[in-house]
């Protein structure tokens, strides 16, 4: 596991360096103060030791500082005296292992301890001792081994686990918890065990700190040998590699089944933008959103769903006064565009929907409705109905009913079209091409911050914020190998840039 931890900087400041290295207590106990002491704690024995830290353990209410004290005394071969649960911690193994023997009498004496006295076995290599435990065949507990293969008593525990006809879920790295009595069954191996080091996995409690940084596991590259992953039926278990881009293109793409398996408790930075592009794509994903449990700071999903309801001309969930007028959605006529007689009933229940169903008018041509509708001239109207090439031509000409009706009655009312706004969030989906390919191609995959958000040069044509855009992605994965090839070796290249 500690070679894949992410590392965060700490703060500048005597208190946090001084605490990250076990010198001295501070007095001032903040977030990442608190951070720092617990892996002060954690790395250093004598600190552990020091009356100071032991008052802080038995006075705080912030038991993670006794948790972190308490794997510091085993991984130094010392079983310590435990009375609350909520003292006992989840990683015993990093960043030092324990002997066995200090393994075996931990079990013995908190038997409730077991599972993650055999995840250290898992670590350590320490076959024997995981024998006895008598555990059941647990998922992490195999991740584990597997990558701590170099060891043959983790061999023999992976082999071990591998020959069972069904695993079980009992540890859980997110929330740091162990359940032997309700083990979850059938279980696999799923890239959700705390091997890679991000702000979803916490085993240690202080949040990856230390006095470097490291971005390894943030950024690494999805090996090239694991691009398969993304077109070929997942199997029961992932092999070892860093899921995030799995997720991303799953949500992208609106797969419920794959999304479903690999997603993690908590969205990854560029999820929630991957997740509407894939609601908007895919009417299942949609209805099965629709169906969840969204927190009110994620309403843009229910929203995103409402609209390709629509575009399938469905409008059960429309009425006069739901949703409301937040939560209505502004692109409705792609990539589908809704029937001529959805957009009159739309409109009829929500007049406040007006133009968007004038919006879609001129994407479907629907020139009878749009004469009933009589809309008011207006830039979001204009830009939908000129439809420019912004990038290319950005003045070229696209004469058309719509453009004329606009400038006719413009003209009538005295009125510049450009100037007059409605401040609507329609004006970013009049675009032509609503989402742009490529022609680089990258020399690999990489799942950080803002890479889909940021592949986007057009604004948001879905209004959530944010677009995602996995044009880069889907090159890659349709080139053959002997293209992926040069761009490894080219570290990235132009495609028919001759």
């Amino acid at each position: 596991m500690d070679a894949a931890l992410m590392t965060r900087r700490p703060p500048p400041g005597d208190d946090h360096r001084d605490a990250l290295r076990g010198h001295r207590l501070p007095t001032d106990l903040g977030h990442w103060v608190s951070a720092c002491v617990i892996h002060g704690i954690r790395h250093n024995e004598a600190f552990a030791m020091s009356e100071h830290v032991q008052r802080l353990c038995s006075e705080s209410h912030n038991r993670a500082f006794a948790r972190a004290r308490n794997d510091r005394l085993i991984m130094s071969n010392a079983v310590p005296e435990m009375t609350a649960d909520d003292d006992k911690p989840y990683c015993i193994w990093y960043p030092d292992v324990a002997s066995e023997e200090t393994y075996r009498r931990l079990a013995e004496r908190y038997p409730d301890m077991r599972y993650v006295v055999g995840r250290a076995c898992a670590v350590a290599g320490y076959a024997g001792l995981y024998y006895e435990l008598g555990l059941l065949p647990e998922v992490s507990i195999a991740e584990e081994t597997r990558d701590n293969s170099s060891k043959e008593g983790s061999t023999a525990i992976f082999d071990t686990i591998m020959r069972q006809p069904v695993c079980y879920a009992i540890l859980d790295d997110y929330a740091r918890s162990s359940h032997p009595d309700r083990p979850s069954s059938p279980a696999f191996m799923n890239g959700d065990t705390a091997e890679w080091g991000k702000h979803y996995f916490n085993i240690a409690e202080d949040y990856n700190i230390d006095e470097t940084s490291s971005e390894k596991a943030n950024n690494e590259e999805l090996a090239p040998e694991h691009l398969e992953l993304f077109y070929t039926p997942l199997l029961s278990h992932l092999p070892t590699t860093n899921k995030d881009a799995l997720i991303l293109m799953a949500a992208y793409e609106g797969n419920i089944e794959r999304y479903v398996r690999l997603r993690r408790p908590s969205m990854l930075h560029d999820e929630h933008a991957a997740v509407i592009r894939g609601i908007y794509h895919n009417t299942t994903f949609a209805k099965w959103w629709s169906l969840q449990e969204i927190d009110p700071s994620n309403r843009s999903i229910r929203t995103a769903a409402l609209a390709r309801f629509i575009m399938v001309n469905d409008l059960s969930h429309i009425t006069p006064s739901s949703p409301g007028k937040h939560e209505v959605p502004a692109m409705i006529w792609w990539p589908l565009i809704p029937a001529e007689e959805t957009l009159r009933e739309l409109v009829r229940r929500r007049p406040d929907m007006k133009l968007q169903a004038a919006m879609a008018c001129i994407a479907g041509d629907y020139r009878a409705l749009w004469e009933d509708l009589a809309p008011r001239p207006c830039s979001e109207l204009w830009d939908q109905a000129r439809q420019t090439q912004t990038r290319s031509w950005p003045n070229s000409p696209n004469r058309n009913y719509y453009v004329d009706y606009l400038e006719q009655h413009a003209k009538e009312l005295g009125r510049d079209i450009v100037d007059v706004r409605t401040n609507s969030e329609c004006e970013d989906a009049a675009v032509r091409d609503k989402e742009p390919t490529t022609t680089w191609l990258d020399s690999g995959i990489h799942a950080h911050d803002y890479v889909l958000m940021d592949s986007n040069p057009d604004g948001d044509v879905y209004s959530a914020g944010a677009q995602a855009n996995a044009a880069s992605w889907e090159l890659l994965i349709c080139s053959s190998e002997e293209m992926r090839r040069r761009a490894r070796e080219e570290n990235g290249l132009r495609l028919y840039d001759d």
